[in-house]
C-alpha cells in the first residue's frame, strides 16, 4: 500500500481505468431468470468445493441456500439515473438508479406463505439462475462467489384468480449496491458446472409437525407429520431425523412410525408442566435440514405442555 503523501489528488482515468470493449470469444449473457438463489447476507460459496448436487444439498440443509425456482414472469422495475441540468445546460449524474425486480410464481398458498417469511431488509443476498442454467452473482468480501446485496425483499400481495387470470404469488426486491452488478459481477456458465442443472434445483421441502399433548407419567411423545405443500403424511423419518427437548434439554429417544406419518417417541417419563418440543433435525451434522434421497426437508418446532 502506498504512503499517504504519494497518493494525494491522484485518480485513475482514461485507458488505464476503462475495461476492454473487444468482443472476440463467447459472450457472457444471462437469459431469462427462472430461479433465484437466496443466501444470508455476507455468505460466500466455498471456492474449494465443486458446485454439484451434493454441495447444493449441504447448503440447503445448513440453511445457507434458499431456492425460489419456476419463475413465471420476471420484470425489471429498476430506477432511472437522476440527472441534474445546470443553468448553462451542462448535465451531471446526481443519483444512480438501483436495480429492482419483481417476479411471479404459480405455486399456491403454501408458497405464498414461504415468500412472506422472507420479508426483510438487508438480511439476504441473491443470485440469478437463467433458463439455461447459467448463474450470475457478484464478488464477495473475500473474492469468492456471493449474491447481490439486497435491501428490500418483500412478498407481494396474493393475486386472486378471476374469470380471465389465474392466481399468482410474487416478491419484489432491490439491490443496494449497483456496482456489484455493473463492475463486480461473477458469471458462471452452465458448461462449467455440468452435469449440475442449476435451473432445476428445488427448494427445501417443509414438513408440518403437530404434537399430541403428553400425559403425566407417560413414556411416549406422539407427533404427526405432514408435507405442508399437499397435506399428505410425511413418511420414512428415523430416530436420527428428529430433535426432541424437554425443559430445554435434549431428550434421548427412539421412534416408531405407525400409521404413516405418525411418530411415537419412547422417552423418559413425562411430568406435569414439562414443556416438550420436537422438530426435524440432523443430529449427526448438527443442522436444521435433513437429506433424504435428493430432497432436503425441514420443519416447524412443535411444542406441548405435559398435563
Amino acid at each position: 500500500m502506498a504512503a499517504l503523501n504519494t497518493i494525494y489528488n491522484l485518480v485513475v482515468c482514461g485507458l488505464d481505468a476503462v475495461l476492454g470493449t473487444g468482443t472476440k470469444g463467447c459472450i457472457q449473457q444471462l437469459f431469462k431468470t427462472t430461479s433465484l438463489w437466496v443466501v444470508p447476507d455476507g455468505f460466500e460459496f466455498d471456492g474449494t468445493e465443486t458446485l454439484d448436487d451434493a454441495y447444493i444439498q449441504d447448503l440447503k440443509a445448513n440453511g445457507d441456500l434458499i431456492i425460489l425456482n419456476d419463475v413465471q414472469t420476471f420484470t425489471d422495475q429498476s430506477g432511472e439515473d437522476v440527472i441534474e441540468t445546470l443553468e448553462n445546460g451542462v448535465k451531471q449524474v446526481t443519483t444512480l438508479g438501483l436495480y429492482e425486480f419483481n417476479v411471479k410464481f404459480i405455486k399456491g398458498m403454501a408458497y405464498h406463505a414461504a415468500l412472506t417469511s422472507l420479508n426483510s431488509f438487508g438480511s439476504y443476498n441473491m443470485l440469478f439462475v437463467d433458463r439455461q442454467g447459467n448463474i450470475m452473482g457478484t464478488k464477495g468480501a473475500n473474492g469468492g462467489l456471493s449474491g447481490f446485496s439486497l435491501g428490500m425483499l418483500q412478498a407481494d400481495r396474493m393475486i386472486f384468480a378471476s374469470d380471465s387470470t389465474g392466481s399468482r404469488e410474487g416478491i419484489t426486491f432491490q439491490f443496494t449496491q449497483r456496482y456489484e452488478l455493473d463492475k463486480d459481477y461473477v458469471f458462471i456458465s452452465n458448461t462449467q458446472i455440468a452435469p449440475l442443472n442449476a435451473q432445476r434445483e428445488d427448494g427445501v421441502l417443509e414438513v408440518a409437525l403437530d404434537m399430541v399433548t403428553p400425559a403425566d407419567a407417560s413414556t411416549s411423545i406422539v407427533v404427526k407429520a405432514k408435507n405442508k405443500q399437499n397435506g399428505k403424511p410425511w413418511t420414512g423419518g428415523l430416530t436420527t431425523d428428529f430433535l426432541l427437548t424437554k425443559a430445554g434439554a435434549t431428550l434421548a429417544q427412539t421412534v416408531t412410525e405407525a400409521p404413516s406419518g405418525t411418530y411415537t417417541f419412547t422417552v423418559a417419563a413425562n411430568a406435569t408442566n414439562d414443556v416438550v418440543t420436537a422438530r426435524i433435525y440432523d443430529s449427526a451434522l448438527n443442522r436444521i435440514g435433513i437429506i433424504k434421497d435428493t430432497d432436503v426437508y425441514k420443519s416447524n418446532t412443535a411444542t406441548a405442555t405435559v398435563v
